[in-house]
């Protein structure tokens, strides 16, 4: 652990120093609010979103305000926390409570004016409702079922209903009711008038030449929308008088969105700029937070107590300028830094800097958190297209505007696609120096970014299942693959060779498959980066895969109604369902029904990969035994020889373990489905070598057994077995745990 000393964890509480210069906006209101000369009554609107600092700025107000006291005009303060009373039913009544509570403490009142004090709080619950509504029953008129009109518009509007009926009972009534509202509203409007009147004539005798009452309303865009709507409305009916001064601090969209709910049933529709125009007479916006003032705002919190320095120029860059999701994100860091020391485990891996970028990232892009917790390597090549758009700002930029990466092969944005024009999270993940190797994602492997992924996971909300899968990228990163020949199978030397690499009495019959070697010349295409995940084939059957006939090849269709295959065979077993693991347990009609569906959904001609496709992917044209080259590596893809006894998630192998084009995880891992039909069930294939198309090797109408490739978690030995021309061969019924599959894309 570092040896500076902890951050302490940050309160939520508004701050009483001032960290983001608003000591001169909080002058000037003060001044305004305490200067005898200005004319009241007055509405001043603090306009800010939730945790902007409006709250800390009223507060710096009412505390200048009660510095500057002076004996001959002095500022007497409310302070109404509306979040804090709005379970009540009248909220507005809590406040005219609290003020006329308030104007006691005035010494200029003599005993006549608190005995009125005293008759209007003793009134105060005898009057109605500001703007108060009758909700129509939903049968009452079919066109205007469950809408908030004034109670005698709803009335009249039910008598003239009953009347068309001829419902001379429910006419009348309806017409004596109606009789009695008026009656009642009348004195109503009258007890309104007369509370206004005498609260006005106590300010003026008692208040007005001798000092303010300042009304700072706070938290009003906590309250529902309509409650706080309803506090605007009684400020100005009951207290708009002379001698008073409201401050209120407001999110402008939750008023908005509270005048069109309280008055949608109205014909005019009104406006909610006119309305707060109408309220609010000097409204000011809380001017908005410049990177510098971050930086100042997190070295004051924060400083010289993060574990590395460079933290404070990560959170800088990063954060959203508003205070309350700074100190929540510094928070939970720190949170996830602390339990990362007292973790054995994750000690002497976490580092402080990549785990400050990853909490931004959790906190502001929950997308992007959602797609790298299932594909790791996703932020590592996000990192990595940020950096070259940094440093070519001209070719790689175009490029990555179109969705591609230069490099080893042209590999897609796919679902990155929508991140890359963010230049605040390119400004993050590329504000260390590339060559700083603790503070990057660039340098690790995809199994170290999900240490990262694993710890931050310990502060991710609960969210409704599905909430975000459904809307995320569905289009899988695709490596294109150049046209041209390769050549294809292994030579009579080769065979020779690769007789020695295994005991197995069968072989040298799989050995005779690959012959004789070959050229093959191939159309451009692109080829999935890694095998479809689980992550990636869950939105196939949420999205009603499994019950979509035109999905389906005609066999396929009929296997999976005889079997009621809903779901993989394995895809409820924890072993095998991690997000980012290979999808297994599916047959090859389920390999072609998702890639039929994903066609139909990105307007793109996906499907499998032939297994000419598939090699040519694995090895390049040098005819290299494994993708890396011609030398076994157990350390480069994912078998039992490196003590595998699983899918792994994907990714983990690159770039080490990658093809000449890039292309991950192309051996061991799982076996893959090919569209290529291999022709019978014994150990030599009907369809020979050379490789041709035009021999129905590529039908996908019946029931013939299907090509697999590149070998799989559990083939051993496995220098044998995952290598780029072995293949294997199954029903297409087969679902195993050790098969899987990748689409391909004509271009």
């Amino acid at each position: 652990m570092s040896s500076n000393p902890a951050l302490s964890i940050l309160s939520d509480q508004p701050a009483d120093i001032d960290h983001l210069n608003f000591d001169p906006y909080a002058k000037t209101l003060a001044d305004i609010v305490a200067d005898p000369t200005t004319a009241t009554p007055l509405t001043i609107g603090v306009f800010g979103n939730w945790g902007q600092g409006k709250t800390s700025l009223m507060r710096m107000v009412a505390r200048r305000l009660k510095d500057a006291a002076e004996p001959n005009f002095s500022a007497q303060m409310v302070w109404f926390n509306a979040w804090l009373y709005s379970q009540q039913q009248s909220l507005w009544r809590a406040l005219i409570s609290r003020v006329l509570n308030e104007v006691h403490k005035f010494t200029t009142l003599d005993e006549a004016a608190r005995g009125q004090l005293q008759n209007l709080e003793a009134r105060l619950y005898s009057l109605p409702s500001p703007g108060s509504q009758l909700v129509l029953p939903s049968d009452a008129i079919a066109e205007l079922g469950g809408a908030s009109l004034p109670p005698l518009m709803g009335l009249e509007l039910l008598r003239r209903q009953a009347e068309r009926h001829s419902e001379a009972d429910k006419v009348a009534r309806l017409t004596e009711l109606i009789g009695d509202v008026t009656h009642s509203e009348s004195r109503h409007i009258g007890a309104l008038d007369d509370f206004r009147q005498e609260f006005e004539k106590i300010s003026r005798d008692y208040i007005v030449d001798h000092g303010r009452l300042a009304v700072f309303v706070d938290d009003l865009d906590r309250c529902l929308p309509d409650k706080a709507v309803e506090v605007l409305e009684a400020i100005k009916l009951f207290l708009d008088v002379p001698g008073v001064v409201f401050v209120l601090g407001i999110a402008r969209d939750v008023i908005e969105q509270g005048i069109r709910v309280r008055y949608a049933a109205y014909d005019t529709q009104l406006d909610g700029a006119e309305y707060l125009e109408k309220i609010i007479q000097i409204p000011f916006l809380l001017p908005p937070i410049d990177e510098g003032a971050v930086k100042n705002y997190v070295s004051k919190l924060a400083g010289a107590n993060l574990p590395d320095p460079r933290c404070q120029t990560v959170f800088s860059v990063g954060l959203e300028p508003n205070p309350r999701r700074i100190k929540r994100t510094l928070n939970i860091f720190l949170l996830l830094w602390r339990l990362a020391q007292n973790r054995s485990d994750l000690k002497d891996i976490i580092q402080p800097v990549r785990l400050a970028k990853i909490v931004i990232i959790q906190q502001y892009y929950p997308r992007l958190f959602d797609l790298i917790a299932q594909g790791a390597f996703y932020l590592i090549d996000l990192e990595k297209r940020f950096r070259a758009m940094t440093k070519e700002a001209g070719e790689s930029l175009e490029r990555a505007a179109r969705g591609t990466s230069t490099g080893e092969g042209d590999i897609s944005a796919g679902p990155l696609q929508e991140f890359l024009s963010i230049s605040l999270l390119r400004a993050l993940l590329t504000c260390t120096d590339d060559q700083e190797v603790s503070a990057n994602f660039i340098n690790l492997t995809a199994a170290q970014v999900r240490d990262y992924i694993y710890l931050t996971h310990s502060t991710v909300e609960e969210t409704t299942p599905n909430a975000t899968e459904t809307t995320m990228p569905f289009e899988p990163q695709m490596v294109t693959i150049p046209a041209g020949k390769f050549l294809m199978g292994s030579s009579n030397q080769e065979i020779t060779e690769l007789k020695k690499l295994s005991n197995d009495k069968d072989y040298p019959k799989w050995l005779e498959r690959e012959t004789p070697q070959h050229g093959v010349d191939l159309p451009a295409y692109a080829i999935g980066r890694y095998p479809v995940t689980n992550a990636e084939f869950k939105r196939f059957i949420d999205d009603g895969g499994y019950v979509t006939h035109e999905y389906w090849t005609d066999a396929g269709w009929r296997q999976k109604e005889s079997e009621n295959w809903k779901i993989p065979r394995f895809w409820n077993d924890t072993t095998w369902n991690d997000a980012s693991q290979p999808v297994v347990g599916v047959s090859w009609y389920e390999a072609v029904a998702y890639c039929r569906w994903l066609s139909k959904k990105a307007g793109k001609a996906y499907r499998l990969p032939t297994e000419a496709e598939w090699e040519k992917a694995a090895r390049g044209t040098d005819g290299r035994r494994y993708p890396w080259g011609n030398q076994w590596n157990k350390t480069k893809c994912n078998n039992i020889e490196s003590g595998s006894a699983a899918t792994m998630p994907v990714g983990q192998f690159s770039p080490q373990g990658d093809s000449p084009y890039g292309v991950g995880d192309m051996v061991g891992q799982v076996w893959e489905w090919c569209s290529t039909r291999y022709g019978g069930i014994e150990a030599q294939p009907q369809f020979l070598y050379p490789y041709r198309f035009d021999d129905e090797r590529e039908d996908y109408d019946g029931d013939d057994t299907r090509v697999l490739r590149g070998g799989s978690w559990s083939s051993k030995p496995a220098a044998a077995y995952c290598r780029c021309t072995c293949y294997g061969k199954f029903e297409p019924e087969h679902r195993g745990n050790s098969k899987g599959f990748r689409c391909t894309r004509t271009l």
